[in-house]
């Protein structure tokens, strides 16, 4: 069984605190944002569908669910039309943002390509933005500093320390690290239930 579309999730917390640290403000507009997405979802095969969803999101200036639900199951119907089998599904991140997607049986490496084919046609451009548009990343960013106390009991339960000056995005870059350090013995984002960092 092959994830499709909600791939990019996983690396959402991460891409949110690359892009945009915890507590800092995003350096380009929406517009600006849309814009690019729209530029290279046209230079790497976006469908007519999937193009028209942006462009709406650029004049509505948000991607809405609805719109990114759309997109995840033309992705379903393409994969199912071409003979494969894909079903649509959700995941909640932590944070509470609600991520579309579906699931492909591609086993094979022709089904997986097609798969690939489907996805770049009908939604990967619109579930990357989606995910990581300004309002996405917002409530990503409120999520996190709410857990930020856990984490930083956690560390310092384990015995580790933490400076008080420091950001949200510090202490959980710290515990990525003793996470990865202590190989997960010492895991305080799951304690404090932040996945994908």
């Amino acid at each position: 069984m092959r994830l499709i579309a909600v791939a990019v999730a996983a690396s959402f917390v991460l891409a949110g605190c690359a892009t945009s640290p915890v507590g800092q403000e995003q350096t380009e507009s929406f517009d600006e944002q849309i814009v690019a997405v729209i530029e290279e979802a046209e230079a790497g095969g976006a469908g007519d569908a999937q193009l028209a969803i942006l462009r709406q999101a650029r004049t509505d200036g948000d991607l809405s669910i609805e719109s990114a639900r759309a997109a995840a199951r033309a992705g379903v119907e393409c994969v199912n039309d071409a003979g494969s089998s894909a079903f649509y599904q959700e995941s909640t991140r932590a944070s509470g943002l609600v991520v579309p997607g579906y699931s492909s049986s591609a086993n094979t490496p022709a089904e997986m390509e097609l798969a690939d084919a489907c996805s770049t046609r009908e939604d990967f451009w619109v579930n990357m933005f989606y995910q990581t548009q300004p309002s996405s990343l917002a409530a990503n960013d409120v999520y996190l500093n709410q857990q930020a106390p856990l984490v930083r009991s956690c560390l310092e339960r384990e015995g580790y320390s933490v400076p008080p000056e420091a950001t949200t995005f510090e202490l959980l870059r710290q515990a990525a690290q003793v996470q990865e350090e202590t190989d997960w013995a010492v895991d305080c984002l799951t304690e404090a239930k932040i996945d994908g960092f």
